[in-house]
């Protein structure tokens, strides 16, 4: 994202604050939303910690209503939109605070990840390819106790489309090789523990990195 010292910047689902908490050290004016009130606590706690401001605000990502138009130089949302059912909405609201020019970064988990799986050199399929978003039910384990996750598993072709049909233009997309030199050790420890051979021959994450065209005639976003 460059020098992002003196911009307004907008982190959308920021859960635990992490991402939000790295742009405001490199000197942006954060604001954060997340619809869960203990993401945000830990969030809060996190950047007091942290010795940072950010402004905090518990809502959707598709409800964005309290904020202006025209609004930031810089949305993020990391490995959020995929619990979001109504990515459409979710977009043209990125769309609408984003100033003219402003840039979106947008990352999720690659849907490869969710297709293949494999050890010891053989790649099968464990999943469909999605022609069309399908919702994906699963669980992780956390100390011991089982928590249910819920997902849409999209195709790339999907999220452009839908990030081109609320105006944004892809600028580049970002299939990045797995390492473990990120700020989420724990995650990525994690992943390269249970999906070894899948973690290290496929890219985990997709990154788009579109930017607020300064005019368009937006219409429906694909399906």
């Amino acid at each position: 994202m460059g020098d992002v010292s003196g911009l307004r910047a907008i982190d959308l689902g920021c859960g635990a604050g992490q991402n939000a908490i790295a742009l405001a050290k490199s000197g942006a004016v954060v604001t954060a939303v997340d619809f869960s009130s203990n993401q945000l606590a830990e969030a809060k706690s996190l950047a007091q910690d942290e010795n940072v401001k950010i402004e905090f605000f518990n809502s959707d990502v598709t409800d964005l209503s309290f904020l202006a138009d025209d609004t930031f130089d810089i949305a993020i949302s990391a490995c959020t939109m995929a619990f979001v059912n109504d990515i459409k909405t979710a977009f043209l609201e990125a769309y609408r605070i984003l100033k003219p020019g402003g840039m979106f970064a947008l990352s999720v988990m690659h849907p490869m990840q969710y297709i293949l799986d494999g050890e010891k050199g053989n790649m099968h399929f464990c999943s469909s390819f999605p022609f069309n978003p399908r919702l994906l039910k699963w669980s992780w384990e956390f100390d011991g106790i089982s928590v249910k996750f819920q997902n849409h598993l999209r195709s790339i072709a999907y999220y452009h489309n839908t990030l081109t049909n609320a105006g944004f233009e892809v600028k580049k997309l970002l299939e990045p090789k797995p390492t473990l030199k990120t700020p989420h050790l724990g995650f990525s420890r994690e992943i390269m523990r249970e999906y070894p051979y899948i973690a290290r021959n496929l890219p985990v994450t997709l990154i788009f990195v579109a930017v607020k065209q300064s005019f368009h005639n937006r219409g429906k976003a694909h399906g």
